[in-house]
């Protein structure tokens, strides 16, 4: 409810001088005046109070009251205050504003993020938002889903930046890893490359705990409409994708395990 641009441009410098990340502060923002709507706890604090919400963004920096609960991250924080069903984020991290209840593929790309649900992992709402591909469409998402992954995997090993993602299909690749290195490897061999990144990743996050119910999404996403235009997602198509791409991936074999 903070509508203005003059206004959303100081919280977002006031962030940045912080050394706070945007997203992050947003949603930790916004839990908090849920929070202290509901009685759990004491802070006079709402929606669209513009100066309320810088001093609690100064709060969390300098772990000051409620600012030292939400230090801590959103996880901690909803446990602290009771509000675990109403928190959004996938292992810790909240999403961007790529909502999955009308971009699908994203709901794919939150839920299986190693990081949690992060935008930048794949950048799939590239594909949705431009057309490319149907963002309602469930069958076959989760392969094309995995291939554009693939790709962007390969940038983070150069650390090439996102916004080259169009102008390197994997010829391009080619050129480069020859260039830089006299390498000569085709698309398969450096598609190989990008899995085996990924299922180390994975296999990383496995060994320190990672369980499968931590790729779903907040119940909030399944149980709550966009009010605009009434889009949402079901679980059957969400768990329809992660299934696909569990099998793409060669990861879970015995997916029935995966509650929501």
């Amino acid at each position: 409810m903070v509508d203005s641009v003059e206004e959303i441009a100081y919280i977002n410098d006031v962030c940045d001088s912080l050394g706070l990340d945007t997203i992050s502060a947003g949603n930790l923002v916004g839990l908090t005046i849920e929070a202290a709507r509901r009685g759990r706890i004491d802070l006079d604090i709402n929606y669209g109070d513009v100066d309320a919400i810088v001093s609690l963004l100064k709060d969390i920096v300098y772990r000051r009251g409620a600012g030292a609960v939400l230090a801590e991250g959103i996880r901690p924080a909803a446990k602290e205050w009771d509000l675990e069903d109403l928190a959004v984020h996938v292992k810790g991290m909240e999403p961007s504003g790529y909502d999955p209840r009308r971009l699908k593929g994203m709901a794919l790309a939150y839920g299986t993020s190693d990081r949690g649900a992060c935008h930048l992992r794949s950048t799939f709402y590239k594909l949705e938002l431009s057309g490319i591909f149907d963002s309602e469409q469930i069958e076959g998402k989760a392969q094309v889903f995995a291939d554009w992954e693939d790709r962007h995997i390969l940038m983070d090993t150069m650390i090439f930046c996102r916004f080259y993602r169009d102008f390197y299909p994997w010829e391009e690749f080619s050129k480069v890893v020859k260039g830089l290195h006299g390498i000569e490897m085709n698309e398969d061999e450096l598609r190989q490359v990008a899995w085996n990144v990924h299922n180390d990743t994975r296999q990383f996050n496995v060994r320190e705990g990672l369980a499968l119910e931590d790729d779903l999404l907040p119940a909030r996403f399944f149980n709550e409409t966009i009010q605009e235009n009434n889009a949402g997602i079901t679980t059957d198509q969400f768990q329809t994708m992660l299934k696909e791409y569990y099998q793409i991936r060669g990861w879970d074999k015995d997916f029935t395990n995966l509650k929501q």
